[in-house]
């Protein structure tokens, strides 16, 4: 071990090697990661879809049922079916989460990237082309399935395919490749929105094609190498069969980091390769991994299922999923779709400079900066919503209509402030960290089912706010939502202040250590992190 770990901190690949090593990592990434931007993509069209105009009638205009059949047809939802329309996708990944929890690394990395583009498609095509409502329901609910099976694989797949020195780096950068979805759903979702009733046909119908530009990009990626050689270890108990088929999954394994560290010499993948399999000896062994083993690591799950649970319930997905009749609300009516892209556009700006800085200012610094700067827009946002009125002449706000309601201008200019602020906070913090910090915590011999059930925290948790978020707006008015999630906001910065380690250049094994009980003082940053 100890000999394995020498090697490991002094292997160098030549300089030329170096500039050219990462070219197929980067490229792998790109089509990884496109699990990432469809995820967020139907994040980013949810509110232009389910909307007044699209999905859901306009006053006076005829409505249909559950098996009329057209493709002009709208809709009239009551609070808990929106939600539950908006939440579909998040409860198919919900229960992809739970199936690759047991499956998952039977399956392999690749495999579950390209079962999840796989249902990306079907699920695009099958809402955008049915005449019918039930169709579109099950549509949306195909495409929540790719989301858990591509969402579980990518952060893992990344981490096993790069090199230390950019592992932390393109990690959180999966979380800018969701944004860049958002990004694009609420632009798209702006392009289409005059399209009345037809519209977002089109706006999930092009997720369809980023589908198969992601299937067609991951089919020419090799397995992870990693998973490979776990892979081979297991098998090495058995007997002459389970040699031989220990011996091809090393060549394979040692043919698919040959392409991930291209122009690196023989001998450096070899060596690599050799380090890489003592290492997942030692720290996995030769046995399968229970259903049941991540439970033996309680602070790791209470860290990761903790910051997943708070970076849902503080409120920024209803935000997010809400965001075009939020800017309604406020009174900028036609505009709204367009006021969304902004924010899209704010948010891809700040998980970019979180990417840039996330080595230098630490995991805990930018969970305290981005949480303590959606506490204040919050407050400012709340603040701003108890100033509400009807501009109908002599209509009272509870009789008001819904089209009539907004906020006197110097408020409403206020709102849009605090929400451009409150989405930077979260992409500051919450957004890039959790799931930095959750690939991080987690040992190797847990790591895949460990990751499934922050996963299934992570949407349940989203699925209750996108189902109550209407309830909660008509019971408790947003103003009284948004006090909500101010509350909910300082419990966070207490959890991260008890609870969170900082992680910042250490490596996997130190931290693994110090999460067995050793204080922070205790262990030191290495030079060179894992």
């Amino acid at each position: 071990r100890l000999k394995s770990r020498f090697v490991s901190r002094h292997i160098h690949l030549r300089p030329s090697a170096m500039a050219e090593s990462l070219v197929n990592v980067y490229r792998s990434f790109v089509f990884i990661a496109f699990g990432g931007l469809l995820f967020g993509y139907i994040i980013g069209i949810n509110s232009d879809v389910v909307t007044v105009g699209q999905l859901e009638c306009k006053p006076g205009d005829q409505a249909g049922d559950w098996t009329s059949i057209g493709y002009g047809q709208c809709y009239t939802f009551g609070a808990l079916e929106k939600g539950f329309l908006s939440s579909l996708n998040l409860i198919g990944a919900c229960l992809s989460s739970i199936f690759v929890f047991r499956y998952g690394d039977d399956m392999g990395r690749k495999n579950e990237v390209k079962v999840g583009a796989v249902l990306y498609f079907l699920g695009a095509v099958a809402a955008a082309l049915s005449p019918v409502l039930w169709g579109i329901y099950a549509g949306f609910a195909i495409y929540g399935l790719g989301i858990g099976f591509a969402m579980h694989a990518a952060p893992t797949y990344i981490a096993e395919i790069s090199p230390a020195r950019v592992r932390g780096t393109l990690v959180s950068a999966k979380e800018a490749v969701i944004v860049m979805g958002i990004f694009l759903g609420f632009f798209f979702g702006y392009v289409f929105s005059t399209n009345t009733y037809t519209g977002w046909r089109y706006m999930i119908g092009i997720s369809g094609i980023f589908a198969i530009i992601m299937e067609a990009g991951i089919t020419f990626v090799p397995q992870s190498p990693r998973w490979l050689v776990l892979k081979a270890v297991q098998s090495s108990s058995g007997g002459d069969l389970l040699n031989t088929r220990n011996q091809a999954l090393m060549e394979e394994a040692r043919l698919a980091l040959q392409y991930f560290r291209a122009g690196a010499p023989p001998e450096t993948i070899d060596d690599e390769l050799q380090i890489m399999r003592a290492e997942i000896e030692v720290s996995v062994g030769t046995q399968a991994v229970k259903c049941t083993d991540p439970l033996k690591y309680p602070k790791p799950l209470c860290i990761g299922c903790g910051l997943v649970l708070l970076q849902q319930i503080t409120g920024q997905p209803s935000v997010l999923y809400f965001a075009t009749n939020i800017f309604k609300s406020a009174g900028f009516g036609g505009a709204a779709a367009l006021s969304s892209v902004g924010v899209g556009l704010v948010k891809l700006l700040a998980t970019l400079f979180t990417v840039w800085r996330v080595d230098q200012y630490g995991r805990r610094f930018l969970l305290f900066v981005g949480i303590t700067m959606m506490a204040a827009a919050l407050a400012l946002i709340g603040t701003a919503f108890i100033f509400r009125e009807c501009k109908a002449d002599g209509v009272s706000l509870k009789d008001c209509n819904a089209e009539d309601v907004g906020l006197p201008q110097g408020w409403a200019i206020a709102t849009v402030a605090g929400l451009m602020f409150y989405v930077s906070g979260y992409q500051v913090g919450f957004g890039p960290i959790s799931w930095l910090m959750i690939s991080e915590v987690f040992p190797l011999r847990v790591k895949g089912a460990a990751l499934s059930i922050a996963a299934v925290v992570n949407f349940s948790s989203n699925i209750l706010m996108t189902l109550t978020q209407q309830v909660l707006q008509d019971a408790l008015t947003p103003a009284g939502v948004f006090f909500g999630y101010l509350g909910l906001s300082l419990v966070s910065l207490v959890f991260v202040y008890g609870v969170v380690p900082e992680t910042k250049g250490k490596t996997l094994e130190e931290i693994e250590r110090m999460l067995a009980g050793k204080s922070l003082r205790e262990v030191q940053p290495s030079a060179i992190a894992a």
